[in-house]
């Protein structure tokens, strides 16, 4: 079983070293994917696309053929894709499933995939009818395979005009109204340059933009925001530029990370605070809400509130999020701390509402918003600064024994602490993490007031990466935040964790 490489099932998505997908067992993979798609979904085709990374074409090439040896029509986005633009393509074609050939933020040795069914809904594990991800495991390992009376076909099709044209539409931007607005990006030699470059010149911008070619080789080091390595010499090109905003992008341009011109980082709660007003605007419906992440501020929760929206605490992971905003149609959006921004978008031609992700929309939309009432990023970026943050970090451990012993032991210090702890959503569903807040209630609203030394620690078992659990710590001061982080590398090391891991 481990010569077929099972590991690169993972819970949101498939990753993978390269070297462990040899042409043989992606072609293996396809073909069971391409059963999965006909017998399950039963679908006419799928989209594929591919981002920045070397192996790409060559991944997207054998999934192809595998796709169209089962019948299915084929659409390929051209080149270099970001995640967004084919999210985008996927609300284009409803009827289709779709694959993206990519790995994210991994390392540039990496490759992997995500894979949406018709109408945009979400395959994970046990996410996606007959359990998803999980259904197409089982295909693989048995190596099915479809058998069709003929093969499909093939065209390409490309999107990137009509993808600015609507990302400017839910953004409230037109051409020119960005005039004067300086910005700053730093792709990371991601897939995102070419459609950000494109848009904020459209839209009249003074765009700075660094590391924009696309290069798979990802010659600054892991292309993740998070790293402060990888984005040092962005910082440094940020606070030289005049930039009003810098905004961070990873590998494959669904994330954004947000900085003033200084270099000050506003989190990401924050970030959509200070958008919510005016995504409120497009929604209109009584009773809408959005949810924010276990990690998210319990004071951007309270700015969340004051746009008028319930906000409910959400486990991580892309699919679960998008999956619970496909059950409840009155939540219209989502954020998690790792930079990600979710929505409930109308697609053109009116198909129902695909919830997904749209990162060139969120950095239009977040320059609009600052440009036009700075003051109110100024004041979340205070308010923010009241408060202290050890942003997400992690340790690898011995075994998963050793992890599940360690997160408990974690867990107990804190509830002896006075701590209180969540362990699932309002809807029942498993957070798959422990929220633990000492000073501050679970339903935190505008009104909401926290006490004077209150802490919030959230952790959780990594379900991308084997044998990490990970921690995230924001408080009242940095005293009581670092306190917290001190405690949790004694209690681990305790349990054979190795060196703190941040990425």
């Amino acid at each position: 079983m481990s010569d077929l490489n099972v590991s690169m099932f993972r819970a949101y998505d498939i990753r993978t070293p390269a070297e462990r997908l040899t042409p043989e067992l992606a072609e293996r993979l396809a073909s069971a994917e391409a059963v999965y798609f006909r017998e399950v979904l039963g679908v006419p085709g799928v989209l594929l696309a591919h981002d920045a990374r070397l192996a790409g074409p060559q991944y997207l090439s054998i999934t192809a053929q595998a796709f169209l040896e089962a019948g299915l029509e084929v659409v390929v986005l051209p080149g270099v894709s970001s995640t967004s633009l084919f999210y985008f393509a996927a609300m284009r074609f409803p009827e289709f499933a779709a694959v993206m050939v990519g790995a994210s933020h991994n390392p540039a040795g990496d490759t992997g995939q995500k894979l949406l069914g018709p109408g945009l809904i979400p395959l994970a594990r046990s996410i996606g009818p007959q359990g998803g991800l999980d259904r197409i495991q089982e295909l693989y390992v048995e190596r099915a395979r479809y058998h069709a009376p003929r093969a499909g076909r093939i065209r390409a099709c490309e999107l990137i005009w009509d993808y600015l044209e609507y990302s400017f539409q839910q953004a409230g931007v037109s051409a020119g109204s960005l005039q004067g607005v300086r910005v700053f990006h730093d792709y990371l030699h991601g897939a995102a340059g070419r459609e950000m470059m494109l848009a904020f010149d459209r839209a009249g911008a003074e765009l700075t933009p660094l590391h924009f070619a696309a290069d798979g080789r990802f010659p600054l080091g892991d292309p993740n925001p998070v790293k402060p390595a990888v984005i040092a010499p962005g910082l440094r090109a940020l606070r030289a530029s005049g930039a009003r905003i810098g905004m961070f992008f990873d590998g494959d341009g669904d994330r954004l990370d947000v900085y003033r011109g200084d270099g000050q980082y506003l989190s990401s709660s924050f970030v959509y605070a200070g958008v919510l007003p005016e995504i409120h605007k497009r929604f209109h419906a009584p009773g809408l809400g959005v949810f924010a992440d276990l990690k998210s501020s319990p004071l951007a929760i309270m700015e969340m509130a004051r746009c008028g929206l319930k906000v409910e605490v959400i486990r991580n992971g892309h699919s679960q999020i998008k999956q619970s905003l496909i059950n409840d149609p009155l939540m219209i959006g989502a954020t998690e701390e790792s930079a990600h921004f979710y929505e409930a978008f109308t697609p053109p031609g009116g198909y129902a509402r695909c919830c997904t992700e749209n990162t060139l929309y969120m950095a239009l939309l977040v320059a609009r918003a600052w440009a036009e009432d700075p003051a109110r990023f100024d004041h979340l970026i205070a308010l923010e600064q009241t408060t202290a943050r050890a942003r997400e970090w992690g340790y690898k451990f011995p075994t998963d024994e050793h992890r599940a012993n360690a997160l408990d032991a974690v867990q107990i210090h804190f509830e002896s602490a006075r701590a209180q702890s969540m362990t699932r959503m309002k809807n029942g569903m498993d957070l798959e993490a422990t929220l633990m807040r000492r000073g501050l209630p679970f339903d935190v609203g505008a009104e909401t007031i926290l006490a004077p030394d209150w802490l919030q620690v959230c952790q959780r078992a990594s379900e991308s990466e084997d044998r990490l659990a990970r921690w995230e710590v924001v408080g009242a001061s940095r005293d009581l935040v670092e306190a917290a982080r001190r405690d949790i590398a004694a209690i681990v090391a305790d349990h054979g964790a190795g060196e703190a891991y941040t990425g």
